[in-house]
């Protein structure tokens, strides 16, 4: 609940930062917030809300002055939405017509400039069917189309392949991801999966993840050509496929943030897990019970770091080891020297969020002689 208070703190446009807040406690935030939106006309979205709990604990700090001030929650669990309603039925967002999915798959795959052309028409309001008014499906599969040849029997091979199973029933999203997934090339499939490392939700900055996938050895070596501009030429065909979206731009051009859809995420981390590529782990109990499985090249860690240096997480042959605080504790230094002894063959080390309030890295990181 704390990262919920932050977050609506730091959003009221008056540039405030994390760190004015860090040190002070649940009750105390709750009391900031009421103060700050006291005799203010507000409104605030919780978006994608799968608990009430949560809810029922911050709507103190929310006063009605009978301003109009407004509070949204979008969420996919009709639970939810019954416990939260104040005195009118949930607003229910009915599936898209065929006209309105064929509209959104041709922005989606040609481009707001360029238009389907007249001989695909019939063929894409065919696969448009089959997503049975999913926008979420719709985006996914022009994802492919925009990658496919704008011609007639490249597209009707397309389509047969398409079942409405696919795209829908109950697992529709993963099946449309999976289809996806299976449509990217190599290279592009480990650069997608690399997103589940990260804190769900989190606006991921573009340059460090582009480092991090040429240190994991994603990105192509071309001679002649710089591997951060091929690291890009990555990310924006990943944009384009409507797999990773943009958080901020950058004012002189390029992508600043990116993150995935929460779903795409969730794909993420079960493929990673999956294909070995990756494991994710958070919490105390996860940390200490995990027996590090053969050949796992990558761990993440999404947990307080007083957890993980308790459980002294023991796995020598990692390759890539990414920690995130999940609380992180501004006013509190930690000692990971521990780190140096264990983890010799690390070509990947990222230790965001962690407090060190060191000018330099610490004299151990010398031993990890496999960093990139």
């Amino acid at each position: 609940m704390k990262n919920v208070l932050l977050q609506i703190l730091c959003s009221d446009g008056k540039h405030s930062r994390k760190d004015e807040f860090q040190n002070l406690d649940k009750h105390a935030l709750l009391e900031k917030l009421y103060q700050r939106l006291l005799k203010n006309r507000y409104l605030v979205v919780f978006d994608d809300v799968w608990d009430i709990k949560v809810w029922n604990e911050l709507r103190i700090s929310f006063p009605d002055d009978k301003n109009q001030s407004r509070i949204i929650f979008t969420s996919r669990s009709s639970n939810v939405a019954s416990q939260v309603q104040y005195g009118r039925e949930p607003h229910k967002i009915r599936c898209l017509t065929v006209e309105e999915s064929f509209e959104l798959l041709q922005k989606k795959a040609f481009g707001e400039e360029e238009e389907c052309p007249q001989a695909l028409h019939e063929l894409g309001m065919e696969i448009v069917k089959k997503c049975w008014g999913l926008p979420f499906a719709v985006v996914v599969v022009a994802g492919i189309l925009a990658t496919i040849k704008h011609d007639i029997l490249l597209w009707e091979k397309f389509a047969e392949s398409l079942t409405s199973t696919m795209v829908s029933g109950t697992d529709q999203w993963k099946k449309s991801l999976e289809l996806s997934y299976e449509h990217l090339p190599y290279h592009l499939k480990a650069c997608l999966l690399y997103f589940a490392a990260f804190p769900e939700d989190e606006k991921i900055g573009a340059k460090k993840l582009m480092c991090l996938w040429i240190a994991e050895g994603f990105v192509e070596i071309i001679e002649g050509e710089k591997s951060e501009d091929i690291a890009e030429e990555y990310l924006m065909d990943l944009i384009g496929r409507n797999l990773v979206m943009v958080g901020k731009n950058r004012s002189i051009g390029g992508v600043k943030t990116c993150y995935i859809h929460d779903l795409i995420f969730e794909f993420c981390k079960g493929k990673a897990k999956e294909k070995k590529f990756l494991q994710v782990l958070g919490g105390y109990d996860e940390l200490s019970t995990f027996n590090e499985p053969p050949n796992l090249p990558r761990l993440s860690i999404c947990s307080s770091v007083e957890d993980f240096i308790k459980s002294r997480l023991f796995c020598p042959h990692l390759a890539s080891l990414l920690l995130f605080d999940a609380t992180p504790r501004y006013d509190k230094l930690f000692n990971i020297s521990f780190l140096f002894c264990i983890y010799k063959h690390l070509n990947v080390l990222n230790l965001e969020g962690i407090n060190l309030r060191l000018k330099e890295l610490p004299a151990e990181v010398e031993s990890l002689l496999c960093l990139r």
